[in-house]
């Protein structure tokens, strides 16, 4: 508690109420909030407040309600101290105030590939170097996403049939307790491994799904059993029933809202809202399909194919589009960096022709939104489909790299694409500092642990 004496009538001041107060902070937590029990002048706030490590911000108020908005976002694994130092001013001083609050532990989830930890969703606590196996052995998790508090995970999984071969259609949805509580006390902890059922698999096939970042909507590609011609994409929102939006996709991307997805079909993107009563679809000619939207969704990239030629384009609020790069080479994926949104890392594959066989060597690189500006970052052989997760905070950048084979009757882990995972390994590589000074160095990746498909907690 803070304790300020008044200059007047000699009354205690102190705060009543810290909002970051036994929390620990994420990079969704923009300000920070003080209310004292009685006025108090801004500038003894203002000018005697520190945070360490610093996380610059900018100061408000409202009446006995003092507002730090950060400009940077806080590193994950990293202790702060806050201090309300001691007044300059004239007459009595103040107790001095002091709060050690913790920023959220690093963590990542993936699905194992070998032993007892195959086909099963594995929690690892970076911070705390702690394996948390999350699934029972009889599921066999094909793809997964995080909720925004990393308290659940939504996976899709197909029961273990021994020596039958899984189908994919047979996939159902399912959450799943992490353990982690970033929000409150430890009363409210739910433990890890608490499973949920949210989508069945008895009149429609499931397929790729995503979760908004909120975590309040979820976009699901679904078939119709009794008919396949009856296919494409469903909403889920929060716990409403799932209704069918009259949507094919080749590809989709929901954004982070959960109020517009992007959809690819033939070759050509389209915006769909997702809220009743929200507008009419459009459709974007030009472009192929979206990669990504930035974090605060004030920025698109979209991707055009066209005779060989790929380009990338961002999108303003407006709609408005600005050709960044245009290359030979074909681009797979992008991530915008998170704490500026002026980067962009993209999976590139570079085809090269040897003995008139053309082999593909995929590869990450930085893009400069503003410049236009590229770097070869590192080098992926052998394996096309990497998933990419860029931590939270922009430090660092989880990738996999599996081995794949052609499934057979006794084949237990599949791809989206029905290959068969015979094996995959994790890698982590450190992110470059942004400065505007410094030229993007690469730098080796980590090797982690065997599995794949590894995603941060936010």
């Amino acid at each position: 508690m803070v304790s300020l004496w008044g200059l007047g009538d000699r009354t205690l001041t102190h705060i009543k109420a810290f909002n970051w107060e036994g929390r620990q902070i994420g990079v969704s937590d923009r300000q920070l909030q003080l209310s004292f029990n009685q006025a108090i002048d801004p500038a003894v706030v203002t000018e005697n407040f520190t945070i360490e490590p610093p996380l610059s911000g900018r100061w408000s108020w409202v009446g006995k309600n003092f507002f730090y908005t950060l400009d940077e976002q806080p590193i994950y694994g990293q202790d702060y101290q806050l201090r309300l130092t001691e007044s300059s001013i004239e007459g009595p001083t103040f107790e001095p105030f002091l709060s050690r609050i913790r920023s959220r532990d690093r963590a990542f989830a993936y699905i194992g590939t070998e032993d007892t930890d195959r086909g099963r969703l594995i929690l690892y606590n970076f911070t705390q170097q702690q394996k948390s196996i999350l699934t029972p052995a009889d599921l066999i998790v094909l793809n997964f996403d995080v909720y925004p508090d990393g308290d659940r995970l939504l996976f899709s999984a197909l029961p273990r049939r021994g020596n039958a071969q899984a189908q994919l259609g047979d996939q159902q949805l399912y959450t799943v307790t992490t353990g982690l509580n970033f929000q409150g006390s430890e009363a409210e902890t739910i433990p890890a491994g608490q499973i949920q059922p949210i989508l069945n698999a008895e009149d429609y096939q499931n397929g790729p799904f995503q979760l908004a970042d909120n975590g309040d909507h979820i976009i699901i590609q679904r078939t119709s059993r009794e008919d396949p011609r009856d296919r494409g994409l469903w909403a889920i929102e929060r716990n409403a029933t799932p209704r069918a939006l009259g949507v094919l996709a080749d590809e989709f991307l929901l954004a982070p809202n959960g109020d517009v997805v992007a959809v690819s079909q033939r070759q050509q993107l389209s915006l769909v809202p997702l809220r009743r009563n929200s507008g009419a679809v459009q459709t974007k000619e030009e472009f192929t399909k979206l990669l990504a939207f930035s974090p605060d969704q004030s920025q698109q990239v979209a991707l055009r194919e066209e005779n060989g030629v790929y380009s990338l384009h961002r999108l303003n609020p407006q709609g408005e589009a600005t050709e960044i790069l245009r290359t030979l080479t074909p681009i797979v994926d992008c991530r915008f960096e998170p704490r500026a949104a002026e980067l962009l890392y993209c999976l590139k594959i570079d085809q090269n022709q040897t003995m008139g066989q053309v082999t593909e060597e995929p590869f990450l690189s930085a893009i400069n939104l503003n410049t236009g500006e590229e770097t070869a970052l590192l080098a992926l052989p052998n394996y096309r489909d990497v998933k990419l997760s860029v931590a939270a905070d922009g430090v660092a950048l989880l990738f996999d790299q599996v081995v794949t084979t052609q499934p057979t009757p006794t084949s237990d882990l599949l791809t989206n694409d029905g290959l068969a995972v015979e094996g995959g390994r994790l890698w982590i590589l450190a992110l470059p500092e942004l400065s505007n000074d410094a030229a993007l160095q690469p730098v080796p990746p980590e090797s982690l642990m065997p599995g794949y498909q590894p995603q941060w907690i936010p």
